[in-house]
């Protein structure tokens, strides 16, 4: 057995004698032991056999695992060598391990550039398989961190019966189908989140979703408009750097949005999906790229009634001080507000004289924060502009904050 490990890559060297009255923890119930190492890497944990006979085989019986392909740096002259151990060493890990049901799985593997890789699909075979012993395993959190280029990951693993609640897929292919699959055979999953993934699917539909977070450079392949159904949604977490903005329907049991849109949304687009979260209590709202051009109407904006926290992020701040004002005008019931202005394009004179002084007023305003990047808007013009609305000095605190490396439109 020790000699199997070994050629695997699990063990360092020959195992270490130590004296159980010499060594505390030896006195720790299995339990206790099992539940420490199983929070170490995957190949850290099987290095633990080396450190006494009642050692030897307690890694085969943790109910977490992580088998990153770092644990592996500087193990091999090449990449492509340092991958075959790590695929080598993994195999025999979920082979040799017992049949005892998983907690969690984590897995960091690398998928070769599509630039030079024959068959994608051939190289995503041993995650997808890792991963499918995971989901038969009865692991109830699964994460995936792909490098380099995205794992085609293969849909129908997840249209069996298993007890997934929580499910994070970084740099994948979500091929068509794959919501289905979710909504037949997870039907305990409740958070999902995806990071860079491509969406062959038009309609993302669960009927057990509470926590949905969408960030990154993900995309939808097809040219249909797309679409977001999840009656159950309580926390929606969108940022759409490139991708269209999705329609949402049915987000009645909505409470906390943070979404992030930029230039390549229409003005129709974010207003119409500002409409599908007025009902929230909690939102961040984050916009990066050009100026927006607003009719000169309040109709833009839909009515917050429900919101006690508001966040307004990366506002490139021009004449939409109106644009600004209506919004704010919209959340009557503001408990906590929150500002991060980015640069502001004209005159603050101009700005200001287009408010009407006594407009809007904030009965339930405990804080306000104004946050303003170097080279933001002038501190004071905000203040002049909120105290306007009946905010009282003692309310309004600001702090300054370094802006973040973005490309100038």
């Amino acid at each position: 057995m020790a000699d199997t490990i070994d050629r695997a890559g699990m063990a360092p060297g020959p195992p270490r004698r130590v004296r159980g009255e010499d060594c505390r923890i030896n006195a720790l119930p299995d339990g206790v032991l099992l539940r420490a190492i199983s929070f170490l890497g995957a190949r850290q944990a099987v290095q633990t056999c080396v450190l006494s006979r009642r050692w030897r085989h307690l890694w085969r019986s943790v109910d977490r695992i992580n088998a990153t392909r770092h644990e592996f740096d500087g193990m091999a002259d090449s990449e492509e060598k340092r991958d075959v151990l790590f695929k080598k060493f993994t195999n025999r890990f979920l082979m040799l391990r017992n049949p005892v049901p998983l907690d969690e799985f984590q897995l960091s593997y690398y998928m070769p550039d599509q630039e030079v890789s024959v068959d994608p699909d051939a190289d995503s075979e041993d995650a997808n398989l890792w991963i499918r012993h995971a989901l038969q395993s009865n692991a109830r959190s699964v994460e995936v961190k792909i490098l380099a280029d995205r794992l085609h990951l293969d849909p129908a693993m997840f249209a069996s019966k298993c007890f997934l609640t929580s499910l994070q897929l970084s740099c994948v292919i979500l091929f068509h189908g794959f919501f289905r699959n979710l909504q037949t055979g997870c039907a305990s999953l409740e958070h999902l989140l995806l990071s860079n993934c491509a969406i062959d699917d038009v309609e993302i539909s669960s009927q057990t979703l509470k926590v949905l977070t969408i960030d990154d450079s993900f995309n939808f392949t097809s040219d249909e408009q797309p679409c977001i159904y999840i009656p159950s949604l309580s926390y929606l977490g969108f940022s759409a750097s490139a991708a269209r903005l999705p329609l949402l329907k049915d987000m009645g049991s909505l409470v906390t949005a943070s979404v992030s849109v930029d230039s390549g949304d229409t003005v129709a687009d974010i207003c119409r999906f500002l409409r599908s979260l007025s009902g929230v209590t909690n939102l961040e709202f984050n916009y990066s790229g050009k100026k927006l051009k607003m009719e000169k109407n309040s109709k833009w904006c839909p009515k917050f009634n429900n919101l006690t926290a508001l966040t307004l992020g990366e506002w490139r701040l021009s004449e939409d001080y109106y644009s600004l004002k209506v919004f704010l005008q919209n959340c009557p019931n503001l408990v906590k507000l929150t500002l991060k202005p980015e640069k502001c394009y004209y005159t603050s004179e101009i700005n200001i004289a287009e408010l009407q002084e006594g407009s809007f007023t904030y009965r339930h305003l405990e804080m306000l924060e104004i946050v303003c990047s170097e080279g933001g808007p002038n501190p004071n013009v905000l203040e002049k502009l909120l105290v306007e609305g009946g905010i009282t000095f003692g309310q309004v605190r600001f702090r300054r904050q370094k802006p973040k490396l973005a490309v100038e439109y």
